[in-house]
Order: structure tokens, then sequence, then C-alpha cells
């Protein structure tokens, strides 16, 4: 499964990005998108991080993703530039890999782990920043 298959990211146009671009999802233009001053508005800039930073995690999870619940907890963002046209967003832990996730997700059964998100336009011009803090939980395998 990817993010881009969940119906309200799907309505907002979300796309993977191509492999091997730097980013992990792309937002393309659309005028349903854009606020009251002409630019793409916050909460759509919120849900590209947010789905980019669960994105990140099901990729990092890889093959052991269907045994592990994954859940936000907390988040915070910064808005930075008004943000036109396209956008893109990049996500990468904030400390740690997914080794010592997995490691953790296995003694304990339980993690917690923190996806910093950036949304940048199609020049490259960092539109907003953000931290996502998931809570992960291993599954018992089906029976």
């Amino acid at each position: 499964m990817h993010v881009t298959d969940l119906a309200i990211n799907k309505s907002l146009g979300m796309q993977l990005a191509p492999e091997g671009v730097g980013h992990i999802l792309d937002l393309p233009e659309s005028p349903l998108l854009l606020n009251h001053v002409g630019t793409v508005h916050a909460g759509v800039q919120f849900s590209l991080a947010e789905a980019a930073s669960g994105e990140f995690l099901l990729r990092q999870l890889g093959e052991s993703q269907n045994q592990v619940f994954a859940v936000l907890r907390t988040s915070s963002v910064k808005f930075r530039k008004p943000a036109h046209g396209a956008l893109q967003a990049l996500a990468r832990f904030a400390d740690g890999n997914v080794e010592s996730l997995s490691a953790e997700l296995t003694s304990r059964g339980r993690a917690l782990t923190t996806v910093l998100v950036e949304v940048a336009d199609a020049q490259g011009v960092v539109t907003m920043t953000g931290r996502f803090d998931w809570f992960l939980q291993r599954q018992p395998p089906a029976a």
C-alpha cells in the first residue's frame, strides 16, 4: 500500500514521485488547492507533508509494514514562504535509522519515531517544514 491509495490523498491529487528524484511525493498544481490569496492552502501543504512522512515510514519498513500498526501521535509545522504551483515533499528520520527502529520494534513491540519533512515548490523554494512523531506497534502474525 502507498499513501496515495487513500481517498483523501487521491482527491488532493497526490502522486508518488519517480524513483531517484530525491523527494517522495508530488502534488500537481490545481486551482482547487488554493486559498483566498491565491497560494496553496496551508491545510493542503500539511496533508502533503503528513502523507510524505507516512509514505517514508512505509518504505523504511518494507515488507514488515503489514505487521506494524502506525499512527501519527504529534506534529508541528512551520510555514516558511507562500507556496505556488506544483509541490514536492521529501522526508527523513530526525535521528536514528530503520535498523534502530526495527530493533526497538522487535525488542519492545512498539516504538516512537520522528520523521522530518520539507515541502518545496517547483523552483525548490521550501514553503513548509514539519516534524511528525509516529507511534508504531508490532502486530501479531495473522492466524
